[in-house]
């Protein structure tokens, strides 16, 4: 069976920057700029009034006010030194809650831009999706939407063409990966499912394969009915695939976590003084077969967690590579603006009190894939997947 999953890791990697490990999304009344001079921000909010006055008077363009402050506030909080706390605009955020939804209106297809070529790339095709439907493969180019080329109308606006209202029709030149011929394809948008977790019975009959792509609000419950259908299929052993995955939600990383392990500490939670704020337990109901978990340097936050957790139980093998090491948890607040501000509100611990920060995972097997498999990654199968095979006999 193929995977789904993202194309050349490094550059998915952008697509992928806001990895995070998030408790919750709060709202708050505040623009840095517009705040009541005191301070240090009373000179920011002087020096922002300066700089604008000279823009007023100089610039010999079109000023973007609003993305004008949008960078303002972006890089007010990149000045920050933390790698995980980010600025949204309004429309980034607005895309950003889209991605939480498991359902969404299009086509069903994940893409990159590949900037050489000046084509959209496919790297997944969702499972039940019109873009399935019509016949989609991963690695298939788009190379021009409605008649007019991406290389003429940039990545965003192409993204754009190819999103609409339910019941439209989209048109789109393909060139086809496995024939190397360009066709036209005409797509009708609806509505459509993505779970972000994929699973299904490996080819010995007896290993049950779990694919994790993020942690969404409904992700510990997709687990555990995809641990159950796979018992119920005859699995007696489990190969987890976090590969790539961002992180997510803490209740559904607990909840997976918690139907996994037996009794004991899941995860604490402290604030900036070291004040404990949130730890949460397993119960004594636990998973009883032999587990292996793999993971990559693309491996964030929950998902990276999700190894630590299993490894210090001694519940499972970690195959592949070293992951990140983050141990910070975000925090998103809603700005008055319609934009939006990621904070790392928490340092995180694993179950023997280890933050993860610059240390990452290390893996039990180390074992990367090839240049080819990297390139190949998302059309790989079982079988051509090295890091599958070394998780498979881990189990042995």
């Amino acid at each position: 069976m193929r995977k789904e999953h993202n194309i050349p890791l490094r550059r998915v990697l952008a697509l992928i920057l806001a990895a995070v490990l998030t408790t919750g999304v709060l709202t708050a009344a505040v623009c840095l700029l517009l705040i009541r001079p005191s301070g240090d921000t009373g000179e920011l909010n002087a020096l922002a009034k300066e700089l604008q006055g000279l823009i007023d008077q100089k610039f010999v363009g079109e000023q973007d006010k609003q993305g004008s402050i949008d960078g303002a506030l972006a890089g007010y909080v990149d000045g920050m030194g933390d790698r995980w706390s980010y600025y949204m605009s309004a429309e980034e955020y607005e895309e950003h809650l889209e991605k939480q939804k498991v359902s969404g209106v299009g086509i069903g297809v994940n893409v990159v831009y590949d900037e050489s070529a000046k084509n959209l790339c496919v790297l997944q095709v969702f499972e039940n999706s019109p873009a399935e439907g019509a016949g989609l493969q991963p690695y298939d180019r788009i190379t021009a939407v409605n008649g007019v080329t991406v290389a003429e109308s940039g990545y965003e606006q192409a993204v754009d063409s190819v999103r609409g209202e339910i019941g439209t029709d989209v048109t789109l030149t393909v060139l086809r990966a496995e024939t190397e011929r360009e066709e036209e394809i005409t797509i009708t948008r609806q509505e459509y499912a993505h779970k972000y977790l994929n699973y299904h019975m490996m080819s010995d009959g007896t290993t049950g394969y779990v694919q994790i792509e993020r942690f969404l609000q409904e992700t510990g419950e997709y687990f555990v009915d995809a641990m159950k259908a796979l018992e119920a299929q005859g699995a007696e052993r489990y190969v987890f695939d976090l590969r790539n995955n961002p992180g997510g939600q803490l209740s559904s990383l607990v909840e997976c976590l918690d139907y996994l392990l037996p009794e004991g500490r899941i995860i604490t939670l402290e604030d900036a003084d070291g004040n404990v704020t949130s730890e949460f337990n397993s119960d004594a109901d636990c998973v009883d077969a032999p587990m292996s978990v793999i993971i990559n340097e693309n491996s964030y936050s929950a998902a990276e967690f999700f190894a630590a957790a299993l490894q210090e139980y001694d519940q499972a093998e970690i195959v592949g590579e070293q992951t990140c090491g983050k141990g910070y948890s975000q925090q998103t607040f809603a700005l008055s603006n319609g934009a939006a501000v990621a904070l790392s509100t928490h340092c995180y611990y694993t179950p023997n009190h280890v933050s993860l920060i610059g240390k990452g995972v290390m893996p039990d097997v180390a074992c990367e894939l090839s240049a080819e498999e990297i390139e190949h990654f998302y059309a790989l199968t079982d079988e051509e997947d090295s890091q599958i095979a070394a998780a498979k006999k881990a189990l042995e």
